[in-house]
């Protein structure tokens, strides 16, 4: 069963719809992150889902109860939300202050039992955080005085954890180490974060939520859901996933996309492959550029590069070797282009032709031949045919050795066209 469940929620403050038929859940095990622009609507869902607000339409459930069927004490028993900390302005002792999330629990008149001294040493344990329990809580750094927060909310025991933006005015280093504990937590409890930061979200979400100007854009695992064409829907920032970075996640870079005049007026064609043209890929997507790639064999660094930037690509079977067969789909998108990037890499029988074919149509097509170090040594594996193909790029077409000299070359043609 899952703890919290939200179905057709609406929302309006007045005549201002905020949200609009929000269906969410949640469960024990996971952290759930909540996505998308300022103002998107993602501190009202979480009021909402926490019983701070009532919904215009829909409901919340918790645990297959309706939400305001509960009372403030059972609420209070169920989740804690920990809110967007703007500093804490008295001088409990750390103690103390963890404390106050026992409240629920205590009588009017009641005094701390063993159990509840119990549960807030616990808290402290769980967040780190038993070596400033008699630090005044007005002293803490913003990092402590988070974890002090979260100690807090714990306090109250439990079962659904909320939280606005947690890793907020933190550094580097805190960020990690909220989200960390986070993902610990989630093994006890259900964890909700509204999390600004994508690559934060990406490592730690088990799923996200992503909002868009007050509905549900989609939902599911980061890898599904934070695409680069749903962030460039969601966020208008053109995005770039890299791959293999050795840590849990994907990793994106951002970049404001190009005027609508640069990114329609200069198609390019990659040919590239063996992962030597990621960089390639990433900054003409990056800088707006309407771009495409191949012919590349299934399981090409390169080939699965262009897929996550969202670009269209001619690929074939794996190890496959590109021949008679393919050279028409190649031909077809690189005469629709108005430059061809040829990215210098090893070229074997088995993909000689995608250069042979840019050689071909270089008489139609302008080409750029890409060399970072502006050799192409140790790259011809086919006795010489390959190099011969490489010395006539050059010769006919335009020489970059850096990204930048590209991007000159590709304004250089987009200037030409407005002619």
């Amino acid at each position: 069963m899952n703890l919290l469940e939200s179905s057709g929620v609406d929302f309006s403050y007045g005549r201002k719809t905020v949200l609009r038929g929000i269906d969410l859940e949640c469960r024990q095990g996971e952290v759930l992150g909540i996505l998308g622009q300022n103002g998107s609507g993602k501190t009202t869902l979480l009021r909402v889902l926490a019983g701070y607000l009532k919904p215009d339409r829909g409901r919340v459930m918790y645990k297959g109860r309706d939400i305001s069927t509960l009372d403030a004490m059972e609420l209070a028993r169920t989740r804690a939300v920990v809110g967007q900390s703007a500093g804490v302005q008295f001088d409990f002792p750390v103690a103390e202050y963890v404390m106050l999330g026992r409240t629920p629990y205590l009588s009017r008149f009641g005094r701390e039992t063993a159990h509840d001294f119990s549960v807030v040493e616990q808290a402290l344990e769980y967040t780190d955080t038993p070596h400033l329990q008699d630090r005044p809580v007005s002293n803490l750094s913003g990092g402590e005085l988070q974890r002090v927060i979260i100690a807090r909310a714990l306090a109250q025991e439990p079962e659904i954890l909320m939280l606005d933006e947690p890793t907020s005015h933190l550094d580097v280093r805190h960020q990690l180490e909220i989200m960390e504990l986070l993902g610990e937590l989630s093994s006890r409890m259900a964890v909700i974060a509204i999390v600004h930061d994508l690559n934060l979200a990406a490592r730690y979400c088990g799923r996200v939520a992503l909002l868009h100007k007050g509905s549900l854009h989609s939902c599911g695992p980061p890898r599904n859901v934070l695409s680069p064409d749903a962030i460039r829907d969601v966020f208008t920032v053109c995005a770039c996933k890299a791959e293999n970075t050795g840590l849990k996640g994907d990793l994106f870079s951002f970049s404001l996309p190009a005027p609508d005049s640069a990114r329609k007026e200069v198609k390019v064609h990659v040919i590239t492959g063996g992962g030597y043209g990621r960089a390639v890929l990433h900054s003409l997507a990056g800088r707006g550029y309407e771009t495409s790639a191949g012919i590349l064999n299934e399981g090409d660094m390169d080939l699965e590069t262009a897929r996550s930037l969202g670009l269209r690509v001619i690929s074939a079977p794996p190890f496959s070797r590109i021949g008679e067969k393919e050279r028409p789909l190649l031909e077809d998108v690189c005469e629709g282009a108005d430059a061809i990037v040829v990215v210098a890499m090893p070229v074997g029988e088995g993909n000689i032709e995608n250069i042979r074919i840019a050689r071909d149509l270089m008489v139609r097509v302008p080409v750029i031949l890409y060399a970072p170090d502006c050799t192409f040594s140790g790259l011809d594996y086919t006795e010489g045919k390959a190099g011969n193909i490489y010395s006539d790029l050059r010769e006919g077409g335009r020489l970059a050795c850096s990204l930048e000299e590209i991007f000159e070359i590709l304004a250089q043609i987009g200037d030409r066209k407005k002619i």
